[in-house]
């Protein structure tokens, strides 16, 4: 079966969804390669920010904590010092930008209310943010306690976990969403 005798059996609404994020996609992918990599925009001040809400809720916990921002475009990486020894480092990889334009795209891709929408949008990103900032807490817990944990942790755990929490939102955006589609 072709790929087109496929899609012309596939329900419009779905068709919508796929379409949708297709052009979202490519257009992100351009835009972000060509345009916002090269100068760190916003991966510089994400992983800043990251850093930063890190340090300060570590500093709940410890005392003498500090982070030393990524200043320019080659330093991809801000750190986090306890007593003056690095903990981590918050590469641009781990600032969840990938998660903040995956949860907004979904956002656009599913038909729905445009106040539903920026709604979901106005509380799942910094739903997203404060979550990325305790899967950071927990790494630097694990780092200074139980390094063995740090790889599982940072790699598979914590990142299922938070797109398993994003995915919730999502599946609550849907819920309701398909009774105000427009």
């Amino acid at each position: 079966m072709s790929i087109k005798v496929w899609f012309d059996k596939v329900p419009g609404v779905i068709k919508f969804f796929i379409l949708r994020a297709f052009a979202i996609f490519i257009t992100w992918q351009v835009l972000y390669n060509f345009i916002l990599l090269p100068a760190r925009i916003p991966d510089r001040f994400l992983t800043n920010i990251t850093a930063f809400s890190t340090s300060k809720l570590l500093s709940v916990f410890y005392y003498n904590v500090e982070h030393v921002y990524a200043l320019t475009n080659s330093t991809r990486l801000a750190l986090i010092k306890i007593n003056g020894a690095k903990i981590i480092g918050v590469a641009d990889p781990c600032n969840a930008l990938d998660i903040y334009v995956l949860y907004v795209s979904f956002l656009f891709c599913f038909p729905g209310n445009w106040k539903r929408r920026l709604l979901f949008i106005a509380l799942g990103v910094p739903y997203i943010f404060a979550l990325n900032t305790v899967r950071c807490v927990m790494i630097a817990w694990l780092n200074m306690n139980y390094r063995g944990w740090v790889e599982i942790s940072h790699h598979y755990i914590f990142t299922t976990a938070l797109y398993l929490l994003v995915f919730h939102v999502w599946a609550l955006y849907t819920k309701k969403g398909m009774n105000h589609a427009a």
